[in-house]
């Protein structure tokens, strides 16, 4: 079984996100022919699908980086934020060092 990484995933979602949204922009132009709505009701609608699109996306990388982070501080990995604190620390520690001299 092939195992899939949290941004494969995210990749995946947002593929099927983008033929949806072909797919909604084909109903709406269909739906606009028809009289159904106006080209303003149209764009106004597309505009909503696309900011909400984008804040879901936003979301949902958002969780998928907290849950990574998540699962590195229980496995006891040093993340780059671990880091670059003990960077900062160890040139702190190196100017007390030089400074009494």
């Amino acid at each position: 079984m092939e195992k899939f990484t949290p941004q494969d995933l995210l990749k995946m979602g947002l593929g099927a996100m983008f033929i949806a949204k072909e797919k909604v922009e084909k109903l709406i132009d269909e739906s606009i022919k028809q009289g159904v709505i106006t080209k303003d009701q149209g764009e106004e609608f597309l505009n909503k699908l696309k900011k909400e699109v984008t804040e879901k996306s936003e979301e949902a990388d958002k969780k998928i980086k907290e849950e990574i982070h998540k699962q590195l501080k229980e496995m006891g990995i040093a993340t780059k934020e671990d880091i670059s604190s003990l960077k900062r620390e160890i040139t702190a520690l190196k100017k007390i060092i030089e400074a009494k001299k």
